[in-house]
């Protein structure tokens, strides 16, 4: 796909094509539901806790996809390739405040359609639940959609309704303390083992375009860096290039802004930047320099 229109061209004509599939227990573990099938994909549903930054509990439901090899989905925004990024709706649970989605750490895959950012082969996005009375059952009713891709992107249903003893939050799988861990850290978080940047500075290319120029510290020896670039809203931005490497352990990219708006929104909106490589992860927001 060369951009997000063939993407919902297609999703029209595929809707068939999407499973929803469903679960009423958590009875594969203690904390996970079964695993269901759907087209080129499985998931399910963990459970569980973690203490937050400032030590007080947090609960989560994790969505895990698996695919098969060769086959991908994709992160909050797809990329220049287009895609199907995932979107979940909980509104009908019951003792349930809110719900936040956390994605952790996404690559760039490029294939002949062009750059795209998400995950291979499997992913698993921590769902934060805010529960109206923490001591009463939450009954989680949550819709899922989302894309899996390999030459081409089918749309996928997953639906899941679970009722969730509170003691279930005391608890930490592996596969959720695995996932929170992969998940960007804050610019309030100190992590050296994460990237940063360094600096940020506007810039031309040719005459009529502009461009933001960021020079990101990664830690010695550290594989898989990239960065991807979004507007204060999360709205789409282009796909960053390398375009020299300063120091040792800075690597400097580009992001061209081809659209005047929005350059000008840039202003108001600010940037959201995140940093990637296999030894952590930062997201920033950082104002229109």
């Amino acid at each position: 796909m060369n951009s997000t229109l063939p993407i919902k061209v297609l999703l029209a004509a595929a809707m068939a094509a999407g499973v929803m599939l469903s679960t009423t227990a958590l009875s594969a573990s203690p904390y996970a539901t079964e695993w269901v099938k759907g087209h080129n994909s499985r998931t399910r549903l963990i459970v569980g806790g973690a203490p937050g930054a400032d030590g007080r509990l947090q609960r989560y439901a994790a969505l895990e996809i698996v695919m098969p090899s060769g086959w991908k989905t994709y992160w909050r925004q797809p990329g220049s390739a287009g895609g199907i990024p995932p979107e979940v709706s909980w509104q009908s649970s019951t003792n349930l405040k809110n719900a936040t989605i956390h994605y952790p750490a996404p690559i760039r895959m490029v294939d002949p359609s062009g750059e795209s950012i998400g995950y291979k082969k499997s992913v698993v996005f921590p769902l934060h639940l805010e529960p109206v009375d923490p001591q009463k059952p939450l009954v989680l009713d949550l819709k899922v959609f989302f894309g899996v891709c390999r030459e081409i992107c089918i749309p996928a249903q997953s639906a899941f309704k679970v009722t969730i003893d509170p003691a279930l939050f005391r608890q930490t799988p592996p596969q959720l303390a695995k996932a929170l861990r992969s998940v960007p850290a804050t610019g309030k978080d100190v992590d050296t083992a994460a990237p940063s940047l360094a600096a940020l500075k506007q810039s031309t290319v040719a005459t009529d375009k502009r461009a933001l120029m960021f020079d990101v510290h990664f830690p010695s020896g550290t594989k898989g860096a990239d960065i991807f670039a979004e507007t204060g809203s999360h709205e789409a931005m282009a796909m960053s290039k390398v375009v020299g490497r300063p120091v040792p352990g800075m690597i400097r990219y580009q992001v061209v802004v081809a659209d005047p708006e929005l350059w000008k929104s840039l202003g108001k909106t600010g940037i959201v930047l995140t940093m990637v490589s296999d030894n952590g992860a930062r997201e920033v927001r950082i104002p229109m320099p």
